[in-house]
């Protein structure tokens, strides 16, 4: 299994999570990360309320290299979602599992 590259720009909000791809060569996976873990990082993101998928985005983009960086670890240790068409999500416990306290 090669190492998860990030080589597109691609990001979508789908109201639980920000999904992006990663790439073992020439394969795409399709990655995300959790609003919840997003949330949790981000200042800029109120803990209650609804919010635009637009500030998810935003957040996504802010810490984009230390969500990468836990995605790759996720893959590399084949830590997959057992169900569903994502096969690595970064939750809010990964986030201190792989990258200590921020």
């Amino acid at each position: 299994m090669a190492e998860l590259a990030f080589k597109d720009s691609f990001k979508l909000f789908d109201g639980n999570c920000v999904r992006f791809n990663g790439f073992d060569g020439d394969r795409k996976v399709l990655c995300g990360v959790t609003t919840y873990a997003l949330k949790h990082h981000s200042p800029k993101l109120p803990d209650q309320g609804l919010l635009p998928g637009e500030l998810f985005l935003s957040a996504y983009d802010e810490f984009m290299i230390q969500v990468h960086q836990v995605a790759r670890e996720k893959y590399k240790n084949e830590e997959f979602e057992l169900s569903g068409d994502i096969k690595v999500i970064v939750h809010d416990s990964d986030w201190s599992k792989y990258l200590g306290t921020l």
